[in-house]
């Protein structure tokens, strides 16, 4: 799952950020639930899986930013700001401001 993950993405998902995805993390869009806690199974599959740098990953954690995988497979990341930001493969664009 992990490299079918690497492979589809390649490098960190966060706006403008190109570090390699091999060596990010690996983050739940929707944050995960532990079973025992009254999550659903099938939490962890490639679809609710992004590569993250370690900078970044502690970013959307701290909930500052957050973000989701559209159905086209780009992710639309919201900032702490106010600003939305769409990363594509071929780049992020600035989709709203203040």
């Amino acid at each position: 799952m992990r490299e079918l993950v690497i492979l589809r993405d390649g490098h960190c998902v966060f706006p403008w950020c190109h570090h390699d995805a091999r060596t990010a993390d690996l983050d739940h869009i929707e944050p995960y639930i532990p079973m025992d806690e009254g999550g659903p199974p099938g939490q962890t599959r490639p679809e609710n899986l992004a590569p993250l740098c370690r900078r970044h990953h502690r970013a959307k954690t701290s909930r500052r930013w957050r973000y989701r995988r559209r159905p086209d497979s780009t992710y639309q990341w919201h900032g702490p700001h106010g600003r939305s930001y769409l990363v594509t493969p071929h780049g992020t664009i600035q989709i709203t401001s203040n």
